[in-house]
């Protein structure tokens, strides 16, 4: 399976040249249970930045047998911590809704573990390719329908530019199988830059939200 994953290096000169976060001034919607982590930094180039739905950002030595990480990211895709990227439980379904208290209860099977695939990054269409492992379901791609954010090139110079959050909510298996509720809402900070996320989250033993 190849999958082409565009950066964040996209000629940032070029792609906020004539747009600003400040157009879109809908304030963000507070939601009523769960954890909120705001401009989280996620392209890393020698490395996945690693994150632990209890602990937050943590430095892994050994990714691969380790079951303190849950999530990883990687510019605008991601993995779980299961099948091929881990030892842990981790894997994926996305949910039909955009409402993140809305969803109430996490389904008991139909989880999708990651995958091996290619990986493309750098300055488009000029990508550099690498192997990786990472979630089909929860990772950017251009046009995606199922991942937390859709690219398009052909937005450079409008907003909300190349990367657009879906603002799909997801329920993400952890390292050690509990349940958590994940929306991803933002992928740029205050000064409209790419690769700061904000997400939400709620951790549940039982599946229950």
């Amino acid at each position: 399976m190849k999958v082409r994953l565009l950066v964040s290096v996209l000629a940032i000169a070029l792609t906020f040249a004539s747009c600003s976060k400040d157009n879109d001034s809908k304030e963000e919607k507070k939601i009523s249970k769960g954890t909120q982590v705001k401009n989280l930094y996620t392209f890393n180039k020698d490395n996945w930045v690693y994150f632990s739905f209890k602990k937050g950002v943590i430095t892994i030595q050994d990714p691969e047998n380790s079951l303190d990480w849950d999530i990883a990211f990687f510019a605008h895709y991601l993995k779980t911590n299961g099948g091929v990227s881990g030892k842990g439980e981790g894997g994926a379904i996305k949910t039909d809704s955009n409402d993140f208290d809305a969803v109430t209860s996490a389904p008991t099977e139909g989880y999708t573990q990651d995958v091996k695939g290619t990986m493309s990054y750098g300055s488009y269409p000029n990508l550099t390719e690498k192997k990786g492992t990472f979630s089909p379901i929860v990772s950017g791609d251009f046009e995606t329908k199922t991942g937390y954010v859709s690219l398009s090139p052909n937005n450079i110079g409008k907003w909300p530019s190349v990367y657009a959050p879906t603002k799909y909510v997801y329920i993400i298996k952890t390292a050690k199988g509990e349940y958590v509720k994940f929306q991803v809402t933002d992928f740029y900070n205050d000064g409209a830059k790419p690769n700061y996320v904000t997400l939400s989250y709620l951790i549940s033993k039982d599946g229950k939200f």
